[in-house]
């Protein structure tokens, strides 16, 4: 049924993801109002967006639903539909604090996975971009990282620190320097459950109440740097953000301009 929508999706170069997420919410949709595309109104879709809300879905996910809704319906059958987007939460992001990210390194013995979590905080690349980092793209000389087709099929450089330098270099040293990929395994390079499961089980360790995922070692990242009053444009550039207002969202985040400001009530 969908295979123009893949076919069209494959045209556009969507990342596999995005076109099983489509793929998703509208099988979900159809299997919600029982009907064939072609019988399918906009008080349909109203109704599924409603139902996705009172299944307290996020605004994010409702949205996306609703992205993929109109990619089949209005972009490949040419149907037009008003249905008006969520507003969506503005809620404060989680990130470590250095000291507890330093914590996460210590309690981590393996070479290997203690350096996953140092690269993730140290680059503040995504999760999909840290499992297919390969040896040759690093330039040591400049401090830089290549990042290859990356979010929205791009590449990017971003930063890599001295210290994790010759962390990687050490690494390296070791049984790792005929491998392609910097996180091998026999059949390719590890894959996102895997740094899932590491991070889960440092975060155990640490005892850290406080989520630890690659997406909150990413925002970390950006929030320390922001902190640091590096310019929120080069934040952008390392990040890979298409628009610079998703890198302002870091500047609501830190709260190190707050900490300075005393309370009216201390001179009372």
């Amino acid at each position: 049924m969908f295979e123009v929508l893949i076919q069209e999706a494959k045209l556009r170069n969507f990342s596999t993801k995005t076109i099983e997420v489509y793929l998703y919410y509208n099988q979900h949709f159809l299997d919600f109002c029982h009907k064939k595309p072609t019988e399918v109104t906009t008080q349909d879709i109203r109704h599924y967006l409603l139902y996705l809300q009172e299944k307290r879905y996020s605004s994010s996910s409702i949205n996306l639903a609703h992205n993929a809704l109109n990619f089949y319906y209005q972009t490949i059958m040419r149907r037009s539909f008003s249905v008006p987007f969520q507003q969506r939460e503005q809620k404060m992001r989680e990130i470590l604090t250095q000291m507890e990210i330093k914590t996460l390194l210590e309690v981590t013995p393996n070479q290997k996975h203690k350096l996953l979590i140092a690269l993730l905080y140290a680059t503040g690349v995504r999760v999909a971009e840290v499992i297919k980092i390969k040896v040759n793209d690093f330039d040591f000389s400049r401090k830089l990282l290549l990042i290859r087709q990356g979010k929205g099929k791009k590449d990017r450089y971003t930063i890599i620190s001295e210290k994790i330098a010759s962390q990687i270099q050490e690494y390296l040293r070791g049984d790792n320097t005929q491998n392609e990929y910097l996180f091998a395994t026999p059949t390719g390079h590890i894959t996102d459950r895997t740094v899932q499961a590491v991070l889960k089980n440092a975060r155990k360790k640490a005892k850290i109440s406080k989520p630890v995922t690659p997406h909150v070692l990413r925002h970390s990242f950006a929030t320390h740097l922001m902190e640091a009053n590096v310019k929120t444009e080069f934040i952008q550039q390392l990040l890979g953000h298409r628009d610079l207002r998703t890198t302002r969202i870091y500047e609501r985040i830190t709260t190190k301009h707050l900490e300075s400001i005393p309370s009216p009530y201390d001179s009372l």
